[in-house]
């Protein structure tokens, strides 16, 4: 920074005539002689003050004007340093030292004001790809509960369809028993009428009508059983592949779920540490804020003390 004051004051009007410094004072049109300007009130009190410390040494070396050459000269050179010190402090005045404050002030706010709105859009971000993995693990969630439901559906339709299976099976067996007695009972009925032969005759054309009916009966039994046996094996097969696919979708979302996951828990400790460094670098802004206001603070006072001393 005392460079850039440096630089502005090489290009201002500020240059105090008369001094050390006049090779610094801008040249007229030929580059000859230095333009002449009215002395600041700070610079003839500095002139002022540069020439009763000269009196002082030279009253203090009045006895001794035969001391070493290079003595003095050595001495000449440090009051020539202090004074180049004095004029390049005084080249600022009080309102360039508030410009420069307040533009310093203006330029890390809008810093600090920019990183705000830029970390603000970052996590706005963030906030809503998490919602985003919320979502989809809600919805994976959904899913498959769904299959699970579909898969306790069917589970319990194998059940029902097997216990339809067993009543089935039990009616065939009553009926094939009732048969066999109908059976037996007829052929007692024709052995106990055999000296009858018209009876014997009607009994026989009615059992043989009944025998023939039970046997239609039978086979249409038979067929029943094989139609429901053959829809009991598909329904066990088409139940087995279902199963089967049920508990691959169950596989492949229970791994989206863990790799959705992982993402979010990766993202998260990635943004969460780029917000970290974002705290560490306002941190060293506002730091760095402190330090140049402290010394501008040390730089007006050593110019109001000065400015005291010439008044």
């Amino acid at each position: 920074m005392q460079n850039e004051m440096a630089s502005d004051n090489g290009a201002g009007d500020k240059l105090i005539p008369g001094t050390s410094n006049d090779h610094q004072l801008p040249r007229d049109v030929y580059g000859n002689q230095p333009l002449q300007r009215g002395k600041h009130p700070a610079s003839r009190a500095l002139e002022k003050e540069i020439k009763r410390e000269l009196s002082a040494i030279d009253n203090d070396s009045g006895g001794n004007r035969h001391k070493d050459k290079d003595e003095s000269e050595l001495t000449e050179n440090r009051t020539n340093e202090s004074v180049v010190k004095l004029v390049q402090v005084l080249k600022y005045s009080q309102s360039d030292w508030n410009k420069m404050k307040q533009e310093l002030e203006l330029s890390f706010q809008a810093q600090l004001l920019a990183k705000e709105r830029e970390w603000s859009l970052k996590l706005a971000d963030r906030d809503a790809r998490i919602l985003t993995v919320e979502e989809g693990s809600k919805k994976l969630k959904q899913t498959n509960d769904d299959m699970r439901a579909v898969v306790a559906e069917f589970e319990r339709t194998i059940a029902q369809l097997q216990s339809e299976k067993e009543k089935t099976n039990n009616a065939t067996q009553q009926s094939l028993q009732d048969v066999l007695k109908e059976r037996d009972q007829a052929l007692e009925d024709l052995q106990s009428v055999e000296t009858a032969f018209s009876d014997l005759h009607r009994r026989y054309e009615k059992t043989k009508s009944v025998m023939e009916g039970f046997k239609q009966n039978e086979e249409v039994l038979k067929k029943c059983v094989q139609e429901l046996q053959t829809k009991l094996k598909k329904m066990e097969q088409k139940m087995q592949q279902l199963k089967i696919q049920a508990e691959e979708k169950l596989d492949r979302a229970t791994e989206e779920i863990d790799k959705v996951q992982k993402i979010n828990a990766s993202d998260i400790a990635r943004l969460e540490a780029a917000l970290k460094k974002a705290d560490l670098q306002i941190q060293s802004l506002e730091n760095s804020l402190d330090q140049k206001i402290k010394e501008n603070k040390e730089l007006a006072a050593i110019c109001d003390e000065l400015i005291a001393k010439v008044q």
